[in-house]
């Protein structure tokens, strides 16, 4: 058995800047962790390149509730005070601040050492099996050990809040967020394109919308990429991956001005009509929206007439899949812990001792570093609280 006066269940990001920050103020700690190294999952964020957090954090519209409280005590500039001072070089990109490394690797090197240099105990590869109050201890049981403390920092992933069974915890159903998306339409034939410079509209099951500029990748089953990650939450929050995605391929232009632009090209092309999207965009893309209206694509292009290529124009403008489930490769969890059951210190009111920080708490953004934010932010203002 292992007794400590604090306890940090997931060395994760928020597990982990708890700590250092804990540890910093002397306070009797240790971490737990499946996992065989600290900080692990940060390794695949940002597609391993860790967006560590956002200047435009204070857009609060990124997240389903108002953690501007939070930000006020720990922001994007302590963020980037914090891994300074552990010897972590970073550089804007217009916004978005990453490693100067360009490699996650680097973040959880730094973190790594600061953990060797203030000699935080951490317990890898320890899986936890159940977690029980008796006696004023939390008393918590792994596949390799026992511990016991006075406080304990819940810091796991959403997927994990079944361990707090004993506690009968008040949180909103877990829905995975920044996910691919399914779509009822089979897309074999457009699989790994990726188009960029698009707006992509969606709308969920029961009318609510919400649009991205950017890139999206097409799936043999599905939709993914910056896009459709960050459309995913709209379906996330309803809990129900039901719904549709519209991409408009040409959003530079309006409806009547795509059917000008798509009347010239007709007339100045001599190709047949399998070719007319040549150039313009991804051959497979052109096939596709040509199937769609079933079209004789072995005629000219000059046979085109007004009503096709409003059609055309439509589809263009249009482009529409129906949304049926999602894929399981979401960065996060919709839902958890609601803010307003938790203290100015993340500590729970219902239950003495009890902390959560990061994903177990219902914050959730969008790409960008948000979500990384989030967690910093949380495990900092627990780990300064303890």
């Amino acid at each position: 058995m292992k007794i400590f006066e604090t306890i940090i269940l997931g060395a994760g990001a928020s597990g982990s800047i708890c700590a250092i920050q804990a540890k910093r103020r002397n306070i009797d700690i240790a971490v737990i962790d499946k996992n065989s190294k600290i900080a692990k999952k940060i390794l695949v964020t940002g597609n391993g390149r860790c967006n560590l957090t956002n200047t435009f954090y204070e857009n609060k519209n990124v997240y389903n509730t108002d953690i501007t409280n939070f930000l006020s005590i720990f922001s994007y500039e302590n963020t980037l005070k914090f891994f300074n001072s552990i010897g972590l070089e970073v550089i804007n990109q217009n916004g978005w601040i990453y490693p100067i490394s360009n490699s996650a690797k680097s973040v959880v090197e730094v973190i790594e050492n600061e953990f060797c240099r203030l000699e935080i105990p951490c317990y890898l590869e320890n899986e936890i099996t159940e977690i029980k109050y008796e006696n004023d201890f939390f008393c918590i049981t792994t596949n390799k050990d026992y511990f016991k403390c006075k406080k304990l920092i819940f810091a796991l992933g959403g997927n994990n809040i079944n361990l707090l069974n004993n506690f009968n915890v008040q949180y909103d159903t877990f829905s995975p967020s920044l996910c691919a998306l399914k779509t009822k339409e089979n897309l074999k034939n457009l699989q790994n394109i990726r188009i960029d410079n698009v707006k992509v509209y969606a709308k969920d099951s029961n009318g609510n919308t919400d649009y991205e500029v950017g890139e999206v990748l097409f799936k043999e089953h599905g939709l993914s990429g910056m896009c459709i990650f960050n459309l995913s939450t709209l379906f996330a929050r309803n809990n129900k991956f039901e719904g549709e995605i519209s991409i408009d391929l040409m959003p530079n232009l309006n409806k009547n001005e795509l059917y000008e632009y798509l009347k010239n090209r007709a007339s100045k092309l001599n190709i047949d009509i399998n070719h007319f999207f040549d150039g313009l965009f991804n051959r497979q893309i052109g096939y596709y929206i040509l199937n769609k209206l079933s079209l004789d694509e072995t005629k000219s292009c000059k046979t085109l007439n007004d009503s096709t290529l409003k059609n055309i124009a439509f589809l263009i403008k249009n482009l529409t899949f129906h949304v049926i489930d999602n894929y399981d490769n979401n960065q996060v969890f919709s839902g958890g812990i609601c803010l307003k059951n938790l203290s100015s210190n993340l500590e729970y009111k219902a239950i003495k001792n009890l902390y959560f920080c990061g994903e177990i708490c219902n914050v959730d953004g969008k790409c960008g570093g948000y979500n990384l934010q989030w967690a910093w932010t949380s495990g900092y203002i627990v780990g300064s609280n303890l």
